[in-house]
This record gives C-alpha cells, structure tokens and sequence, in this order.
C-alpha cells in the first residue's frame, strides 16, 4: 500500500510540473532571465528526483544504482518539459531551465546521500589482523572502515614483520583498507622511559593506549574520517574503561568522533579467537610489547616451578 502511495505521489508531482509549465504566457514573447524562474525550476526536479529516490530505495540496495536511475528520469523528464515548450504558445524552450532541472535533481541525489546512504568513515587502529578482522566484520553494515597499523611498541621487528606481513594479506583479501603507520619503536622507548617493570594495565599501558590512540586520531583528523577507534579492548587483558576515557579525552581535544566501544563483551574475545582459528591467522602471545613478554615468560617460569 504504502509503494503504491509513493508510485502516486511521483505522478501527481509530475503531473503539477506539466500544468505549472504549460501555462501560456501573457504580454511578449520575448523571453527574460529571471532567476526566481531557475530558483522554481531547481526546486521542482529536486523534489521529483527525491521522491523517485523514495520509490527506488524499496527495490534496490545499492544507492550507485538508485541515484543513476533516479537522475536519469528526472533528468528525462525536464528535457521532455523543455521540448513540449516548443509547442505552447507564448513559451519557450530554455536550455537554463534545462540545467536549472538537472542541477535540482544532482542535488537531490547528493543530499539524500549524504543523509541517509553515506556510511562515516571509520580509522580503526589494530594491533593483529585476528582481532581487526572480527572487529570489521561486525562494523561494517555502520561505517566504512580503515584498518590503521601503528603498533610502536611490538618488539622484535621480526615479531612486528611477522604481524605486519599478515595484516597486509588479509585486507586485501578482504578488501579492507589499509594505513600503516611508521614503526617508531625507539621514540616508544623513550616515552615509557622509567615504567619498564611497571605490570599489565600500570602505567606503561596507559602511556601506550595514549600514544596509539592520539597517533590514530591525528591521523584521522587529517584524512578527514568521522570516527576513530581501536580493537584493543577486545583484548581481556587491556583495560577498556582506560582507553575509553583517553580516546574521549582526545576526541575532545582533536573534534574527532570516538566510537566507545569494548569490543570484548557478548565474547568478542572468544569470537575473534574463532574466527582467527577459521581463517588461519597468526595470534601472538603477547601484546608485543618486549617488557610485558618479559613478565609474561617469568610468571610462566614461576608457575611451572610451582608444579
């Protein structure tokens, strides 16, 4: 019912553009500009183009395709007003008012773009390809993503080679964007310089959260995405409620959109491990960083003892 109304509604539009231009027009036939008559023209077919919009969006998915058709009848349709000009006395055809049409109906295709079909774009930072791809795979139907590596602190290089090489590989396979940051692992060293013994989730983590996520958002500032966000909550062993406050904090200060999000709730852990398994994919056993592999293996050393 409600398509039928819609088809109705086209026509009845359609209709009222004819009868508003078949008009004959009074006094001379001379023709003058006026720009309320383009202003009235691009008002017309911008509705028209946005109420085809509406018919079509119910039979295809994909907006290339809506906008096309769309434009192409609107676009039709004003040549088709212009020529029957031709045979009304005391009108005119005009090719301005034939543009003034067409730009009416590019314009509706735009904003209706821009409203409805446009997706934000999205920098999504990643540490490992296993828990970028999970994370993309569940953010796609909301944004357009871009992975964004930039992992300082994985060491060695042949650790951070090996993560890289993968990360490469599967975005491309997977037609994911891809961005990679330059690996600056000395000025990491220094950054951290005095928390080098400090326990997952002290300190060190915190001044590593902060540097990846402002490198994330300085970039997304300047490539003009809409959102900025990281996988490494989906991580049990990084604290999420921290990195939501630092990625708030710089949204705050660089006016760039912070997706908030723990990534590992509703088993997100769980399900990244899975998919990893199911594709194949590389999963370290560590976060990269070379000090908490340290403490990783001394607790591991400590723990076998005890058996």
């Amino acid at each position: 019912m409600k398509k039928i109304a819609k088809f109705y509604l086209v026509l009845c539009w359609a209709f009222f553009i004819v009868k508003l231009t078949s008009f004959p027009a009074q006094g001379e036939y001379a023709p003058a500009f006026s720009y309320l008559d383009k202003f009235v023209h691009v008002f017309l077919f911008f509705v028209l183009t946005s109420l085809l919009i509406n018919i079509l969006k119910d039979l295809f998915n994909k907006y290339w395709l809506i906008g096309i058709i769309s434009f192409f009848i609107s676009s039709s349709y004003s040549y088709l007003i212009e020529y029957c000009q031709l045979f009304i006395e005391g009108r005119f055809s005009s090719f301005f008012d034939l543009t003034a049409g067409i730009f009416g109906g590019l314009l509706a295709v735009f904003i209706a773009y821009e409203l409805y079909y446009r997706q934000p774009k999205l920098l999504l930072h990643i540490c490992c390809v296993g828990c970028g791809v999970y994370i993309s795979q569940i953010l796609k139907k909301r944004f357009k993503i871009t992975l964004y590596f930039y992992n300082p602190n994985i060491y060695p290089a042949s650790e951070y080679d090996k993560r890289l090489a993968e990360t490469k590989i599967i975005s491309k396979k997977l037609n994911l964007n891809l961005i990679i940051g330059k690996y600056e692992h000395n000025l990491w060293l220094k950054r951290i310089q005095g928390h080098e013994k400090d326990r997952e989730r002290g300190g060190r983590c915190l001044i590593c959260y902060r540097e990846r996520l402002e490198k994330t958002i300085g970039t997304a500032k300047k490539k003009g995405y809409d959102y900025f966000s990281t996988t490494l909550t989906t991580s049990p062993h990084k604290d999420a409620q921290a990195i939501s406050k630092i990625g708030r904090q710089l949204e705050k200060k660089y006016k760039v959109k912070f997706l908030d999000q723990d990534f590992k709730k509703q088993d997100g852990f769980k399900k990244s491990v899975w998919l990893s398994k199911r594709l194949g994919l590389y999963r370290q056993n560590y976060c990269g960083c070379e000090f908490s592999g340290i403490l990783e293996n001394k607790e591991q050393g400590t723990e076998n003892k005890k058996q």
